[in-house]
């Protein structure tokens, strides 16, 4: 695989990561406006199954999310192979440094710390849906509207 390929698939990971944070506010966002319409309310085995089946998205989003960073650490790996070889352009080199942390200014680069962030707010998410789900009390926010009389104007 040539180097500019190898930048090319990097680049291509970067979309994917976005389109996967985005399905993922997409299905959080839609479970929390389902807890505060209707499952919020509903009894324990309708909440917890609710739950069951929100983890089992999330759950399918971890596993695409793992085998895209093996996928990406391959990638970079390569990258390092060609540095190897003294085959680097300046793209490849800023490539690497972004994946590797090679740039010298951090102990972690920029890759690495997309992923734990990505990793902590997952997990932070999780612990907030199952809050959410099981702990908090929720409450219709309805209020009252009376029409009355002519509403001429």
């Amino acid at each position: 695989m040539s180097e500019g390929e190898v930048v090319e698939q990097l680049v291509n990971f970067t979309s994917i990561l976005l389109a996967g944070v985005s399905v993922l506010f997409t299905v959080v966002s839609a479970y929390i406006a389902a807890l505060n319409y209707f499952i919020g309310e509903a009894n324990f085995s309708a909440r917890a199954a609710s739950f069951a089946f929100l983890s089992l998205i999330l759950g399918m989003l971890f596993f695409v999310m793992m085998g895209a960073q093996q996928t990406q650490i391959g990638l970079v790996e390569r990258l390092m192979e060609l540095e190897q070889n003294g085959e680097l352009t300046a793209a490849g080199r800023a490539a690497l440094a972004n994946a590797a942390g090679r740039d010298g200014s951090t102990g972690i680069s920029i890759d690495d710390a997309v992923r734990l962030f990505i990793w902590v707010a997952l997990a932070l998410i999780y612990l907030g849906l199952g809050y959410l789900t099981f702990g908090h009390k929720w409450r219709r926010d309805i209020i009252a509207v009376e029409v009355t009389g002519d509403a001429r104007t």
